[in-house]
């Protein structure tokens, strides 16, 4: 009976032990200087989990690194709230960050359509929100107090129609596009330099943004004898699409926009995903040497290449902390602050904020290879 009590003892000791290890390993580090409250809305579940976990591992790098640095005045406090990629729980997350937890500094939300139904919002309020993952053009007139650290479709979708000139020697382009805020602003700029540089749009297809099954679309586009399409949507969206492309025996050679790159389109393409080109404004070869070494300890930390939502995301935090570093915890000046930023060295750039609080930068294409993401070798 000795020996029974005794041997349960240790097993107790043994888990309590194992419990409070586990708790220092995974408990918030403790504040210690004067705390900002950050309010952070992103797609922690749903469609688009996969820009979430991407999002998370960009947050994560730059906390720990901003609040472990006892040389800063400001320490952060994240407040995560999921905005499952829908624009009406976007709002009802950003009115409990801002009305509950008293936030004044809103980063998110994902996804044009979110961040365009909170926008209004934040602007009344007069709170400062950064998107690090929307692009469609009506953000940069969003508002004053709106900032994005992602490239937006006026910059991105003529680069697009230039390259499709270039490979589609002026054939017609056929459009199979997510009905979001996003896809009305990337047509807008992709059509006109599109006719301005002869070649034609053909069939322009949408589909919801929950949709699984694209084959009447396909269909449509397999009718039309369509040699190139142009895919707007998630990157789940284009592994389905390129997957059942080829069930149906269509052989085109497909583009994407900068949306296309996630884990998600080789995992659900798989040996689908090919003849595949894409615009992308994030360079993980770049030598500019603050992309370096965030590629480094990214690399370091998740034994995985860092995109660009890690990267936009971790520039963003850095960004609002450099400005509370310098001008404090009032949100007029922390506005100005950021309005005054010249060629912040960050994780995806090189960058500053535009008059419409929007940044800059140079794109790429992108392909796949061997199931990688590459740059495209003309």
């Amino acid at each position: 009976m000795k020996k029974t009590r005794k041997r349960i003892l240790w097993v107790v000791i043994i888990l309590i032990i194992i419990a409070g290890i586990w708790w220092e390993a995974n408990k918030k580090p403790s504040l210690t200087g004067e705390v900002i409250k950050i309010g952070i809305l992103e797609p922690l579940t749903g469609v688009r989990a996969e820009a979430g976990e991407y999002f998370k591992k960009g947050l994560d790098l730059a906390l720990a690194e901003i609040n472990n640095d006892s040389n800063k005045r400001y320490q952060l406090d994240l407040i995560f709230e999921d905005t499952q990629y829908n624009p009406a729980i976007a709002v009802t997350a950003f009115n409990k960050l801002t009305d509950l937890n008293e936030v004044k500094y809103v980063v998110g939300a994902f996804g044009s359509s979110s961040t365009l139904a909170v926008a209004p919002i934040a602007e009344r309020k007069k709170i400062i929100l950064i998107t690090p993952g929307s692009q469609s053009a009506a953000v940069s007139q969003a508002g004053d107090y709106i900032f994005r650290t992602q490239i937006n479709t006026a910059q991105e979708a003529p680069f697009m129609a230039k390259f499709i000139k270039s490979i589609t020697n002026n054939k017609k382009i056929h459009i199979l596009a997510i009905n979001t805020d996003y896809s009305p602003s990337y047509m807008k700029y992709l059509i006109p330099t599109l006719e301005e540089n002869d070649v034609t749009v053909g069939l322009v297809e949408k589909f919801g943004s929950k949709e699984t099954d694209y084959r009447t679309q396909l269909l449509k586009l397999k009718s039309s004898n369509a040699e190139y399409i142009l895919l707007l949507g998630t990157p789940n969206n284009m592994g389905q699409i390129l997957k059942q492309a080829q069930e149906l025996g269509i052989e085109a050679t497909f583009f994407g926009s900068s949306t296309a790159e996630g884990k998600d389109l080789l995992e659900v393409g798989g040996n689908a995903v090919k003849n595949f080109y894409y615009a992308y404004p994030y360079n993980n070869d770049s030598n500019i040497k603050s992309m370096k070494t965030y590629r480094e300890k990214y690399l370091a930390k998740y034994n995985e290449i860092p995109e660009m939502l890690s990267a936009n995301i971790y520039d963003t935090i850095y960004m609002l902390h450099n400005c509370f570093e310098q001008v404090g915890d009032d949100v007029d000046k922390v506005k100005s602050c950021l309005y005054g930023i010249k060629e912040y060295k960050g994780a995806s750039g090189v960058l500053l904020f535009d008059k419409n609080g929007d940044v800059v930068k140079p794109f790429l294409i992108k392909t796949v290879e061997n199931g990688k993401f590459v740059p495209y070798q003309d």
